[in-house]
């Protein structure tokens, strides 16, 4: 578990008061397995689930109650105390650090645990919203011996009416979904900067780069498809993306052209050009479309999915026909391509027809040539020809 302190639910939620966490360790545990744990890979939960026990035994705490200034943030007054607030922010930032109240003294964060712990306090923020906005009004109820429902209450609380419900669990939903963002975000930054986490997320379906993909960021995809530039909805649709790669574009183009062209978008190959620039956008252009046309929530109509997938296969018959133009500039990588082969058997029936072409026009050359010879020979009969107009003049 990521969360098993009183302290970790206040500094979340400051009007929490559960003196005993334990109680909702079966809730959390919930959101862990189904929320928390798909993003992060089974390999990188494990390791973060590891670290928060040393780091709580090492330092005692890793809330906002036992954060203190560090660097050049000690020089600065304002700076003396956290706020509960701003306490995300500041650990994110680098201002802070958690300490051990150890008789020694102040101890100084490594940079590695001051980085795990950033990753470790956004996946509590996710767990926790997350955990709220589904079990909200499980929280409100408790059963009584005879199996009935009692609200739940306490002393110098207010019961909470049904829309500031409502507005629980609605701020809780957004909450989540902004950790979320933070989350992916945070390792994405790691994985293009100190790789402190990548190679245990690696094998998270959330992984920030599929290089397997034509769209390997969300970044990329929110070019094509507008999805609020949100890594969360950018993770939602991998499935989609390779479903569609796999089933509509890979068949057109040939497996290795794809390849291809993957490696050129990773920086694996030296290929060079505007062809290939030209040719990525064109094809995440069909495959933006055949996304569209899968999604669920397009307009939430039949017509809608159906004039995205029109417009997938005109897009993908542009792609097809500029493979086709410069098939001879796209080298090796187009080579055994279902386009390259049928250019390549035009090219052949083509030349075949040409050189039948000149050979029949040779043919018909020599017969005008020997019909001319014809035409023009002296004929040879064996005797003189003798005028019969120069004979009788003579007489």
């Amino acid at each position: 578990m990521l969360i098993t302190q009183q302290n970790e639910i206040i500094s979340l939620m400051p009007t929490a008061r559960w003196d005993k966490p334990e109680r909702l360790f079966g809730y959390l545990e919930e959101e862990e397995s189904v929320a928390l744990e798909p993003l992060l890979g089974q390999t990188l939960y494990q390791h973060l689930l590891d670290e928060y026990e040393r780091l709580t035994d090492e330092y005692g705490d890793i809330t906002a109650t036992t954060i203190r200034p560090t660097g050049v943030a000690k020089q600065d007054p304002q700076l003396a105390h956290a706020d509960v607030t701003d306490r995300l922010e500041a650990i994110q930032a680098g201002t802070y650090a958690p300490y051990t109240y150890a008789a020694d003294g102040d101890v100084e964060v490594p940079k590695a645990d001051l980085a795990t712990v950033k990753l470790i306090r956004i996946c509590q923020q996710i767990e926790w919203y997350k955990m709220l906005s589904h079990k909200a009004g499980l929280l409100t109820v408790s059963f009584n011996a005879g199996g009935g429902l009692n609200v739940a209450t306490a002393d110098d609380y207010e019961s909470a009416d049904e829309k500031r419900m409502e507005r629980v669990v609605k701020d809780a939903y957004m909450s989540a979904g902004r950790a979320v963002d933070a989350l992916l975000l945070f390792l994405e930054a790691d994985a293009k900067g100190d790789k402190q986490f990548t190679e245990k997320w690696r094998e998270a379906d959330a992984f920030y780069l599929h290089q397997d993909l034509l769209f390997t960021t969300a970044r990329e995809l929110n070019q094509f498809l507008d999805i609020h530039g949100e890594r969360a909805a950018y993770v939602a649709m991998v499935r989609d993306i390779r479903f569609c790669q796999n089933t509509y574009l890979s068949p057109r183009i040939g497996g290795k052209l794809l390849q291809g062209l993957l490696d050129y978008i990773n920086g694996k190959t030296e290929e060079q050009g505007s062809v290939f620039d030209e040719l990525v956008i064109l094809l995440r252009t069909a495959l933006a479309f055949y996304v569209e046309a899968r999604r669920e929530d397009v307009g939430g109509k039949k017509m809608a999915r159906r004039d995205s997938f029109t417009d997938a296969q005109q897009a993908m018959a542009v792609a097809c026909k500029y493979i086709e133009e410069h098939i001879d500039e796209l080298g090796n990588a187009a080579v055994g391509s279902p386009i390259y082969e049928a250019v390549k058997a035009e090219e052949a029936r083509a030349a075949a027809e040409a050189a039948n072409a000149r050979l029949a026009e040779q043919r018909r050359e020599r017969q005008r040539e020997d019909a001319h010879r014809r035409a023009t020979a002296t004929v040879f009969t064996g005797f003189p020809m003798v005028s019969r107009f120069t004979t009788e003049h003579k007489k």
